[in-house]
């Protein structure tokens, strides 16, 4: 759990310490390159302080187990790879109304059916927070590999940017 300025990232289910906190959870598969985009964000968020309240977790690929993380939370926000028809690198902050589920030809991805499924299942066992909030990173590349193509390693700090100014806003 980090919560202040503690530096490390949990990969068990955190649980809220109270009605305010904030779950930032990244999600994805760093053997596969850009893929994990989310898992890269919240190591990068260990090495800032962060205000109290806010837990960082890396969830790796939940699927169906998506709504144990998601449980007792008030506020999450999940950080992922997107398929948006982008330009490697295009990040973009999505609300749930704005993000389509269903995974088609036109439709955002969200990992298929395993992200999409969990949130569906999340929702239909009403264990999604009060408010959820996506940041989704156009990747360049799913391939077996740890490194992040350079398009994805240059975008990073302005998300990293974008979701500190977001925490700044809930203080």
């Amino acid at each position: 759990m980090l919560c202040s300025c503690s530096s490390s990232v949990t990969t068990t289910l955190p649980r809220p310490k109270a009605t305010k906190d904030i779950l930032i959870l990244g999600v994805g598969n760093i053997l596969q390159g850009d893929d994990g985009i989310g898992i890269r964000v919240v190591e990068m968020l260990t090495q800032e302080c962060l205000p109290s309240g806010v837990c960082v977790a890396d969830a790796g690929t939940p699927g169906l187990e998506l709504p144990l993380w998601l449980e007792g939370w008030e506020r999450v926000i999940i950080i992922d790879a997107v398929h948006m028809g982008e330009l490697p690198g295009t990040w973009r902050r999505f609300g749930p109304d704005e993000v389509r589920l269903i995974a088609s030809d036109k439709a955002l991805s969200l990992h298929e059916l395993d992200l999409a499924n969990g949130l569906a299942l999340a929702q239909n066992l009403d264990m999604l927070p009060k408010e959820i909030i996506f940041y989704g990173m156009e990747p360049e590349r799913i391939e077996w590999g740890q490194e992040l193509s350079p398009a994805i390693e240059a975008a990073l700090p302005g998300l990293l940017e974008d979701l500190k100014a977001e925490l700044r806003k809930r203080e």
